[in-house]
C-alpha cells in the first residue's frame, strides 16, 4: 500500500510498487519503443528540479527511465483534480509514483502546502520533482506556453533548475489513447539554468524575475527541441544569466 499523509494528501509509492514500475518501463523501452537519451550525465547529484515539455502520459516514464535513476527518487508535481479528485486515478497511480498536487489555480494555504511537500520530499530523497511548465498535455503535440507559476517554485524551492525535452511520446500515447504504439521516444538532458540569486524583497523586482526565469526556461526547452548541443544550451545560459 502506499503511505499518505494527512497535511497534504501526497501520494507516496510503495517500495515493491516503485521498484516493479520502474522494471515495467525499463523493459518497455527496451523491447517495445526505443529510448534516445541525451544530456544525462548534466543531471545534479543533489535535488533539482527537472521541467520539461507534456503531451503524454508517458512523459514521466521517459523522464525517470532517461534518467538512469531510482525511480523513487522522483516526485511528479500532478493537478489535484486529475490525480486526486478521481478515486480510480489516486488508486490506479498511488502504487507506483510519487505525486505531489498542485491545484492548477493555487489557493494561498494550498499552494503553502504543495511548497511544503516539495521540500521534505527533496529533504528526505535528495531526489528531483518533474513539474511540466506548460499545466497540461499539449494536444497536438506542439510546446504551449508556460504558466508563470513555474518561476514561483524556482524562488522558492532553491534548487538547479534542468531543462528537458522529450521527442516521441506524442506518437506513441497521444492525449485520449490509452494503449501505446510503437515508436522511438528520444529524451534531451539540457543543463542546469544559470540563474541570478532572486532579490530579497517580495514586489515588482521579484515577479520580474520570475518572468524573467519562465522565459529562460521556455528557450532553454525550445532549444532542445531543435537538437541544440548541451554546450550551446549552456553558452546561452551564461549569457541570459
Amino acid at each position: 500500500m502506499a503511505s499518505w499523509t494527512s497535511s497534504d494528501v501526497t501520494i507516496r509509492a510503495s517500495l515493491v510498487g516503485s521498484t516493479a514500475f520502474e522494471g515495467f518501463c525499463g523493459m518497455f523501452f527496451a523491447s517495445y519503443c526505443s529510448l534516445v537519451v541525451e544530456g544525462r550525465d548534466h543531471l545534479p547529484h543533489g535535488p533539482f528540479l527537472l521541467c520539461s515539455n507534456h503531451s503524454s502520459h508517458a512523459d514521466s516514464a521517459a523522464l525517470m527511465t532517461a534518467s538512469g535513476r531510482s525511480f523513487r527518487s522522483f516526485a511528479l508535481l500532478g493537478a489535484s483534480d486529475y490525480f486526486f479528485q478521481s478515486r480510480r486515478i489516486r488508486w490506479l497511480v498511488s502504487p507506483w509514483m510519487n505525486v505531489i498536487p498542485i491545484e492548477r489555480s493555487p489557493r494561498p494555504k494550498a499552494l503553502v502546502n504543495c511548497l511544503e511537500a516539495c521540500r521534505r520530499f527533496l529533504k528526505q530523497t535528495a531526489g528531483a520533482l518533474i513539474l511540466y511548465p506548460e499545466g497540461t498535455r499539449s494536444r497536438d503535440g506542439e510546446m504551449r506556453s508556460f504558466k508563470p507559476g513555474v518561476g514561483l517554485f524556482v524562488s522558492e524551492l532553491r534548487v538547479p533548475v534542468v531543462p528537458a525535452y522529450i521527442e516521441g511520446t506524442h506518437s506513441i500515447l497521444p492525449k485520449g489513447r490509452f494503449v501505446p504504439r510503437p515508436g522511438t521516444v528520444t529524451v534531451r538532458f539540457g543543463g542546469a539554468l544559470a540563474l541570478a540569486a532572486p532579490p530579497h524583497n517580495r514586489g515588482e523586482s521579484l515577479r520580474t524575475w520570475r518572468r524573467t526565469v519562465v522565459e529562460q526556461l521556455y528557450q532553454n526547452i525550445w532549444a532542445l527541441s531543435r537538437g541544440d548541443s548541451v554546450q550551446e544550451l549552456m553558452a546561452g545560459a551564461g549569457r541570459n544569466g
